[in-house]
């Protein structure tokens, strides 16, 4: 009796495996794995005798071991990718960024979470402007470097968004979110935070109550201290036109003292709330001083908004951990906008950053 040919067995049986094609074709299963997944490792010709090879004995993948591996390859891709992640900037120079007292810390912080999930943080300067980004860009890519943290904008007047490549790294700012519209922010809750610091004035009797900010901050904040400062001065009785914030350039500290003196002669209120910390200056030797509420909180004795820090760093961490997983499988999701609240404190005392 003539043997059957061994492709009509093997189409009898209720499922061809990998094994069976690597059997036919004499290659090994792992050959034949890759070459159906199109994996350029494997030479194309053998690719296409592969997969034509599957076509004519109706190989289907069976979908549990698919999972398997597919959970498999993205565990050790994971491992392999997260080890090391980036922060980039495009601040004036490297010293200016490190300079700065408050994100100096704020990168102290970000290091040291990173740490405690066995990952480093590499900071990466753009150039100024972000005239180096593309090569920057270039050499993380090429170092399998794919997750990103976008550092905040330097303190400029204007500053415009990071030129992040589309489609090759995960991202994640610190805002302002109007920068970056397509990718996930994480930053303070500004308007909350005012709200919060305009409640605790008015429990302590307070009825005039001032806003006192730096031109860059209100575009920083996407103008939300403004916005909720008037929703909050409107209930309260006054009406549109009174009792407007001051908003002073930062860079001519005795013109914005003028004009923090006039403002407050003209309105006479009896507390502020401020972010710029030169009002200490200010009010001395005034017959009577408002009291201040601010917002960052940096000395010692100081009360107003702490705008929480270490809380902002470990959201943006963990959403760049699940943006990184998500891409691995293959997800794409709309961009997460995350606002941390702050906390009030009576006094404040400078905490040392962990790590």
């Amino acid at each position: 009796m003539a043997r059957r040919p061994a492709v009509n067995r093997l189409m009898e049986r209720e499922r061809v495996t990998l094994k069976d094609l690597a059997a036919e074709l004499g290659l090994s299963v792992a050959a034949v794995s890759m070459a159906l997944r199109n994996n350029r490792q494997i030479a194309a010709a053998t690719r296409e005798r592969v997969k034509a090879k599957a076509a004519e004995l109706g190989y289907r993948p069976d979908p549990t071991m698919r999972a398997l591996a597919d959970y498999r390859t993205r565990r050790r891709a994971a491992a392999r990718r997260w080890n090391r992640v980036a922060l980039v900037h495009d601040w004036p120079s490297v010293e200016a960024w490190h300079g700065h007292e408050f994100y100096r810390s704020w990168q102290q912080h970000l290091q040291a979470v990173a740490a405690e999930r066995g990952v480093e943080v590499e900071e990466h300067w753009l150039g100024a402007g972000g005239e180096n980004a593309r090569a920057a860009f270039r050499v993380l890519h090429n170092r399998g470097i794919t997750g990103l943290f976008i550092a905040p904008p330097a303190l400029t007047e204007d500053p415009a968004a990071v030129p992040i490549p589309p489609g090759r790294f995960q991202v994640v700012t610190f805002g302002p979110e109007h920068l970056y519209p397509d990718y996930h922010t994480v930053q303070f809750d500004f308007f909350e935070s005012l709200r919060l610091a305009w409640s605790k004035l008015w429990e302590r009797g307070h009825r005039r109550i001032g806003l006192l900010y730096e031109q860059r901050q209100g575009w920083r904040t996407g103008q939300a201290w403004r916005a909720a400062f008037h929703i909050e001065k409107l209930e309260a009785g006054w009406t549109p036109g009174e009792m407007m914030p001051l908003m002073v350039r930062g860079d001519a500290a005795e013109t914005d003292r003028d004009a923090y003196l006039d403002w407050l002669r003209r309105d006479r209120y009896d507390a502020v709330i401020s972010s710029v910390h030169e009002i200490e200056d200010w009010n001395r030797g005034l017959e009577r001083a408002p009291e201040v509420a601010f917002f960052r909180v940096r000395d010692a004795g100081q009360q107003g908004v702490d705008i929480n820090v270490e809380q902002l760093i470990r959201s943006a961490f963990e959403v760049l951990y699940l943006e990184m997983q998500q891409s691995l499988a293959g997800h794409q999701e709309l961009p997460f906008r995350i606002h941390i609240p702050g906390r009030w404190v009576d006094s404040f005392e400078p905490a040392e950053v962990a790590g």
